[in-house]
């Protein structure tokens, strides 16, 4: 099993692109992510494996509806591995809560 912790990540919803949130935002989004992210996990998850992964958003303040964390999700998946289709990555499961500060924990099992 892999264990990730993330910090420091900006909290999105899903909700802002209902919201129509322009590409250019979006864009700017993921590449705040992906600077993130790479310092503090350098690695790329191989498409020669098949994963089940396990995403748990701690919020320290408001913490977003379950559904709401995807597109955090989304971003986060693209990063880490190589390729997130459904031939690699069959099943996730997500938490969302309240916690003492901001942190993503994702656990990744290799099946």
């Amino acid at each position: 099993m892999i264990i990730i912790n993330l910090t420091d990540l900006p909290k999105h919803s899903l909700n802002e692109i209902y919201a129509g949130k322009h590409w250019q935002k979006r864009k700017s989004a993921k590449d705040t992510y992906k600077i993130l992210i790479k310092s503090q996990f350098k690695d790329v998850l191989s498409k020669d494996k098949v994963y089940k992964v396990y995403y748990e958003f701690g919020f320290k303040t408001r913490p977003l509806d379950t559904s709401n964390t995807v597109y955090m999700l989304k971003m986060i998946e693209d990063i880490i591995f190589e390729d997130d289709s459904y031939k690699i990555i069959p099943e996730i499961n997500i938490k969302s809560f309240k916690y003492d500060y901001d942190i993503v924990t994702i656990k990744i099992i290799e099946l």
